[in-house]
């Protein structure tokens, strides 16, 4: 069986929401019905906090591929990792984990007006960053900050204005669903190609 760990903060976090809708990796597990399906997330964490934990909960499973979201405590107001911080340990993970294995996911935008500890203008630097470190390092990306600042995100946030409703989540593992049945498309390709 293939492992998939999502490897992440309060965003990747838990199975459930309180109103019972499925999060991230247990709409993941219904699809992906054939993969184990490891969560990874701790609510509040940045960059530098999961670096300290890479080993124990993600590379200690020999995974497949690993989903690495993490922007929205290193980008906020109380917590603010620098973006050449940010930068250098999504970088330091990808090249631990190996660049074929990784997802970068780019942080989410926020609902201003119930979010005031982050900004859009500040998220969008962050995604571009994660962006940047996935074409730089050959890792595969999933554009969640743009597809989502597109459309009216109120309709995908609880009101916080950061955390996810069931319509965010349905977005999200719908956005990574996508990537990973590209990437192992393209894995079984490569395997009926070799002689």
């Amino acid at each position: 069986m293939k492992t998939l760990v999502c490897f992440g903060d309060s965003i990747t976090s838990k199975e459930k929401s309180k109103d019972g809708s499925l999060r991230l990796t247990s709409r993941l597990r219904q699809e992906l019905t054939e993969w184990v399906v490891m969560n990874a997330g701790i609510p509040a964490e940045t960059t530098r906090a999961a670096l300290v934990r890479l080993q124990d909960d993600v590379l200690r499973h020999h995974p497949d591929f690993v989903t690495i979201l993490f922007g929205a405590n290193d980008s906020s107001d109380h917590r603010l990792i620098p973006l050449k911080e940010y930068e250098k340990n999504l970088t330091y993970m990808v090249n631990k984990i190996g660049a074929d294995k990784v997802i970068l996911v780019s942080p989410a935008p926020v609902f201003e007006e119930q979010q005031k500890a982050r900004t859009n203008d500040r998220m969008k630097q962050y995604a571009q960053t994660v962006k940047r470190v996935a074409k730089n390092e050959g890792a595969s990306y999933v554009p969640l900050f743009e597809t989502l600042i597109e459309k009216n995100i109120q309709k995908y946030v609880i009101n916080d204005g950061l955390h996810f409703n069931k319509f965010g989540y349905e977005e999200l593992s719908e956005l990574v669903l996508r990537k990973i049945k590209t990437l192992t498309a393209i894995s079984f390709q490569k395997k009926q190609l070799s002689p």
